[in-house]
């Protein structure tokens, strides 16, 4: 069946909450390991039906269809969700304290309970209320996102009321900060703002210089157009490629082009610079969003969402729970940056003879992102605990933060001094702390593609590896799994990307 042929139905919230009510005192109850999980599972599966309703109607909704009615529905969405994620949190604390939690880990792995020890039930009105506010919020965002001119005043003005809500969100729940909130979110159990704060300044050491010198040597190293003219082609040609690389990425592919399981066109009220893989819970199948004009690094971007969309299947063909179909973004990003360099080979069906030309863009790009992420990280770090927030004094940090990683992109001072210089980076107000997950995962995806130089078949056998474990293991038993390196341990960084460097500067 063709994703346009799936039938919407608005979920009965109500229903949903009375039926988890009626697990959590079920759970509180249970009499023996069986029972506990066999109601547990229910509530899972309660879960993960819900979620396929309304994933139906949010991906119509990023894709700028019927755009008014599925506008209505996502926040109908966000003002039932709190209440029930709340009550789903509730339930697996109680999993996780029962006399079972032994039997619990041995059947399911590591990682089920991973996320509520961390994570705090937002189950108290102010939690919910303000929980509400912020998804609420997030909408606005996205709706100006999409409109041809930003409004900067607009976009500001929700920016400062996010982070009002989420530090309050914070206080309502009991953490320290919004920074303790926000890692919990991402499930970031691994590493924290120590390791974080040595990994930026790693990459502020050894990219920034690099980048830095390329950018003032006044070399244009951008990739200006792809030869694929319109999306028919493109699917085509992505077609062509997926299909030759391995029998696993070829049933893949086959199932998205004929379910069609992306929309690629131009349309109002979707975001013209929007890149996204959605996950359809029970079909256990992607849904990739795009708007392709044939511009640019575009086809690479639109290969980037497949690599989710790839990882999300395999893991939810070999991991018996939903929630490990997915990993934290940290693992999530390799999938997707990793198959960004496994389609170099096929690169001529995309660039005609400009593989150079191409490879030499995206290495570039990679880089110079690297110092970026690390600013918008420093940033989000900050502002959540500035004392004076005030407009002038957030682009100021932004300002004295691209001095400090992005030299090259110096900003005017009377645009700072008039209050208009901040990031635009939509991560910051849609997915605070997971823009420097694209950072970490980068270090790996560069060892993957080192090991693709000297043993391709290799190379795919361990990101086959990663791909089917999803979300079972943690962030660093994942890298042993696919015989990767810790990105934080002392000269990571420059060992890998020294190569990296290296090619790059011999392709100028």
């Amino acid at each position: 069946m063709k994703f346009s042929q799936l039938i919407y139905e608005r979920p009965d919230y109500e229903g949903i909450k009375n039926n988890l009510y009626i697990y959590r005192n079920r759970l509180l109850n249970a009499l023996s390991y069986e029972e506990i999980r066999s109601v547990w599972l229910d509530m899972k599966k309660e879960i993960e039906h819900m979620e396929y309703k309304e994933q139906i109607i949010y991906i119509r909704y990023l894709s700028g269809i019927d755009f008014a009615e599925s506008a209505k529905e996502v926040e109908m969405q966000n003002l039932n969700e709190p209440e029930i994620y709340a009550v789903r949190d509730e339930c697996d604390l109680i999993v996780r304290n029962s006399p079972y939690a032994e039997e619990f880990e041995k059947e399911f792995g590591e990682m089920i309970f991973r996320r509520t020890g961390s994570l705090k039930p937002a189950k108290n009105p102010d939690s919910l209320r303000l929980k509400s506010e912020e998804l609420q919020l997030k909408m606005q965002y996205k709706k100006i996102m999409a409109c041809p001119n930003i409004d900067g005043d607009e976009l500001f003005g929700i920016f400062d009321r996010l982070i009002e809500t989420r530090i309050r969100l914070a206080e309502s729940l009991g953490y320290k900060s919004y920074v303790e909130l926000g890692y919990a979110a991402q499930n970031r159990y691994d590493y924290g703002s120590e390791e974080l704060r040595n990994f930026r300044n790693d990459i502020c050491r050894f990219i920034t210089p690099i980048c830095s010198e390329i950018k003032q040597s006044g070399i244009d190293l951008r990739y200006q157009k792809s030869i694929l003219e319109d999306s028919k082609a493109l699917v085509s040609a992505v077609k062509n490629m997926f299909e030759d690389m391995s029998e696993e990425t070829g049933e893949y592919i086959k199932e998205v082009v004929e379910k069609e399981l992306y929309d690629l066109k131009p349309r109002e009220n979707k975001r013209k610079n929007l890149f996204t893989c959605c996950m359809i819970p029970v079909e256990k199948l992607p849904f990739i969003i795009a708007n392709y004009s044939g511009d640019g690094m575009e086809m690479g971007y639109f290969v980037h969402e497949l690599g989710h969309g790839f990882a999300f299947r395999t893991a939810a063909i070999n991991q018996p729970l939903y929630e490990m179909h997915r990993s934290s973004p940290s693992v999530n990003e390799i999938h997707s940056k990793t198959m960004e360099h496994f389609m170099y080979p096929y690169l001529n069906m995309f660039v005609g003879g400009k593989e150079k030309e191409y490879i030499r863009a995206h290495l570039m790009q990679q880089l110079e992102n690297m110092p970026y992420r690390c600013a918008v990280d420093e940033f989000e770090h900050t502002v959540y605990n500035m004392e004076n927030r005030s407009r002038k004094e957030i682009c100021r940090l932004w300002a004295d933060l691209c001095e400090k990683y992005t030299p090259w992109a110096k900003p005017d001072k009377k645009t700072v001094e008039s209050g208009m210089f901040f990031p635009y980076q939509t991560h910051i107000s849609e997915s605070p702390f997971y823009y420097i997950e694209y950072d970490i995962a980068q270090v790996s995806v560069y060892e993957f593609y080192g090991k693709m130089k000297n043993d391709c078949k290799r190379a795919w056998e361990d990101y086959m590896k990663l791909c089917r474990a999803g979300g079972s293991k943690s962030y660093f038993n994942l890298l042993k799994t696919a015989n990767l390196s810790n990105p934080f341990s002392n000269n990571t960084v420059e060992r890998i990307f020294r190569p990296i460097i290296d090619e790059l500067t011999g392709l100028i």
